[in-house]
């Protein structure tokens, strides 16, 4: 028996890459997932190979509140319940934040920041209105942790994320709704298309202190723990999956050799 035999995820920004990976690993623990993501073509493949019963998909822009609560809603009126929340949704504006312009910050925090948070809100309003406990996992990212040089908007919104789930983590927590966060470091998804470059992700993975970059199967795996009865005492805090790279900084001081 999975550890989410009879419970509901919702995957918001779930179609592909680590949110994808944890659909496919829930389902696989014997839960049923909603799907919600813009991108159609890759949520309704996914959720046809996850198998009807197991899947569904439906078009979710996180920037529309009334299209989040319209996910819950569905989520419970399909499967019966919704148990878990997984919020991946997230867009990326590169370059130096002197030369970012409006609508590229815009549209990094409406994504990543707001989006979250407007998933966050409809998913605990409806188990609050239902007396429900749950989970919610949300993605951060080692950038929350430290500055990524040219993606300040995206560093910025990663810390943002962080304190938003301590925040709900706090408020929620006599409701019994647990709220984390996760921090992946360098991960190959195709959001980080430049891994793809043999030696890009050869150096990368040299500055990691576990000697790889990490996968969206290492994520999903810490998300999944998150949400599981395992976690029952854990929430308002943050989980980094980086294979030692965050903490690591010293290592990589001239002087002083890594082996």
């Amino acid at each position: 028996m999975g550890r989410f035999e009879g419970k509901v995820c919702i995957v918001a920004g779930g179609a592909r890459g680590i949110g994808g990976k944890t659909a496919e690993f829930y389902a696989a623990e014997g839960g049923r997932v909603l799907i919600g993501d813009v991108l159609e073509k890759e949520g309704r493949e996914l959720a046809a190979r996850l198998g009807a019963g197991k899947a569904l998909f439906q078009r979710l822009d996180v920037t529309d509140p009334a299209s989040c609560r319209a996910a819950v809603e569905r989520a419970a009126g399909e499967f019966g319940a919704a148990d878990h929340l997984v919020n991946c949704a997230i867009r990326m504006a590169p370059g130096p934040l002197v030369d970012l312009a409006p609508e590229g910050w815009r549209l990094v925090v409406e994504v990543g920041l707001h989006g979250t948070f407007f998933m966050c809100q409809a998913f605990g309003r409806w188990l609050i209105a239902q007396g429900r406990p749950g989970a919610i996992v949300n993605l951060s990212s080692s950038a929350g942790l430290a500055p990524y040089t040219l993606v300040g908007a995206y560093s910025t919104v990663k810390a943002g994320i962080i304190m938003l789930s301590q925040q709900l983590g706090l408020e929620w927590a006599r409701k019994r709704i647990r709220v984390n966060a996760v921090c992946p470091g360098h991960t190959e998804t195709p959001l980080t298309a430049y891994l793809r470059d043999p030696e890009i992700k050869r150096g990368r993975a040299e500055v990691t202190p576990w000697g790889r970059v990490g996968q969206p199967e290492d994520i999903a795996h810490g998300i999944l723990y998150l949400l599981s009865d395992q976690a029952d005492y854990v929430t308002a805090t943050w989980l980094a999956i980086d294979g030692g790279l965050t903490p690591s900084i010293f290592n990589h001081m001239p002087g002083r050799k890594w082996d």
